[in-house]
């Protein structure tokens, strides 16, 4: 039976090479857009949803519930970058990175996590960061604050035994190599940097039968960078 994947953020950067991946791959693909996207390809089955709401969130998967037996695996892409450090990050700062980072990931695994529940488990890919886990986080303080949280999200899943064959990891990348960030940084040497395609081919591999002997939450995807 072909396999069904939920890519949240599916028309961004990183979610189209994800999403392009695992068609080649036969899988059916499922993603969620917000409200000023567009959808970049045909055969993704993209919907319209705020995933900062609980209550869209919810709507979203009756949906999608409604047209899949099963939902396979879920990559949580959704979520957003933001400077500051202690002394000029305000609350506003704050709050919304942890809105687009850390509720959108928390409302899509409370869902995802129930429908597997029924149906035989299913796996939980979550977007990390480096300065969550390697230091070097003073000047992005509340982006490394949310996915920090995120990274903890996954390990209290990995512990909860209400979870039936549900496992939670997280891919931690530095730099994607980005149009945006290309602009961003034209200086930089873009060969350090990690490519889009090859975090799409690590997430295919979490979610493999051949890794589910894993047990370790974090995969750090940093190449040079």
């Amino acid at each position: 039976m072909k396999k069904t994947i939920l890519i949240t953020g599916a028309a961004g950067n990183l979610g189209t090479a994800v999403s392009e991946h695992f068609i080649k791959q036969g899988w059916n693909v499922i993603g969620t857009l917000a409200p000023i996207e567009k959808a970049t390809n045909n055969q993704v089955d993209f919907h319209e949803c705020d995933l900062i709401s609980e209550s869209s969130t919810e709507s979203f998967f009756r949906q999608i519930k409604a047209k899949y037996k099963k939902l396979d695996a879920v990559v949580a892409l959704v979520g957003g970058f933001g400077m500051n450090n202690l002394s000029n990050a305000t609350d506003d700062d704050m709050l919304k990175m942890f809105h687009l980072n850390y509720m959108t990931a928390f409302h899509t695994a409370k869902f995802a996590s129930e429908w597997m529940n029924e149906t035989g488990g299913g796996h939980l890919v979550f977007i990390g960061a480096k300065p969550a886990l390697e230091g070097g986080a003073s000047e992005v303080l509340p982006y490394a604050i949310s996915k920090s949280a995120v990274i903890n999200l996954a390990e209290i899943i990995n512990e909860d035994d209400n979870f039936k064959n549900i496992q939670a990891a997280v891919i931690a990348p530095s730099i994607i190599d980005t149009p945006p960030n290309r602009k961003a940084m034209s200086d930089a040497n873009f060969d350090d940097w990690v490519k889009p395609e090859a975090i799409a081919k690590n997430i295919y591999f979490i979610v493999s039968e051949e890794a589910g002997v894993l047990r370790d939450v974090v995969f750090k995807v940093y190449n040079n960078a």
